[in-house]
């Protein structure tokens, strides 16, 4: 972390030393201020993989969402040293799973791109990236910032371990998952915004007084 060079109001900022980085992408789903999946206006993350931003990410998922057709849809975050590497349909390639901040899940099933939201990552025993697996864990479990948010469904969230040798377990687990999607209620997607109207607010106050 550096002195701030870009005017914004916190007093440091990330800073990569390109000699060291492993391109892993586990910062970018570390970061705070990546988080901003609320609207699709451009991202302003607070650091990113060049090759890989945040914002073709965000692509990325939009795209493959668009594409899925079978019942109940599933989108697969997938780490492209697990099992679930450009073997299966629905999936969003990843250096590392946890380069997906948790509000991306959020976005997923709250503006209704699927069903069900796959995290495949790589063999917990040996996860390629070292942190990527503990860390994403903690994301999930509310233990590690940021964290996802108590108002995600967990029934429509999967999280599985796989190396690359194990796809069939992976396809296995993963049957299983959307067995059990498939009897959940059809989703209802979340209003864009959560502030009241004018009129909500009246109301409210009447009912109150």
């Amino acid at each position: 972390m550096v002195p701030r060079t870009d005017g914004k109001p916190f007093p440091r900022e990330a800073q990569v030393n390109p000699s060291l980085c492993a391109s892993c992408g586990i910062c970018v789903g570390a970061c705070p201020s990546s988080t901003p999946f609320r609207r699709s206006a451009e991202l302003r993350t607070g650091i990113d993989l060049p090759e890989y931003p945040l914002r073709l990410l965000r692509e990325r998922v939009a795209a493959t969402a668009a594409k899925l057709r079978e019942t109940p849809r599933l989108l697969i975050l997938a780490c492209e040293h697990g099992a679930g590497a450009g073997c299966i349909d629905g999936a969003v390639m990843l250096p590392c799973v946890a380069m997906a901040p948790p509000p991306l899940v959020d976005f997923i099933l709250s503006r209704n791109l699927a069903d069900g939201v796959v995290v495949a990552g790589c063999a917990e025993s040996a996860c390629f990236h070292r942190l990527g697996i503990a860390w994403t864990k903690q994301r999930f479990a509310g233990t590690r910032d940021p964290r996802l948010r108590t108002r995600v469904p967990r029934e429509r969230i999967v999280t599985i371990w796989t190396s690359a040798l194990e796809t069939k377990r992976l396809e296995q687990e993963m049957a299983c998952f959307k067995r059990d999607v498939a009897k959940l209620p059809a989703m209802q997607p979340r209003p864009s915004s959560t502030r009241m109207s004018a009129a909500q607010t009246l109301a409210r106050q009447e009912v109150g007084s």
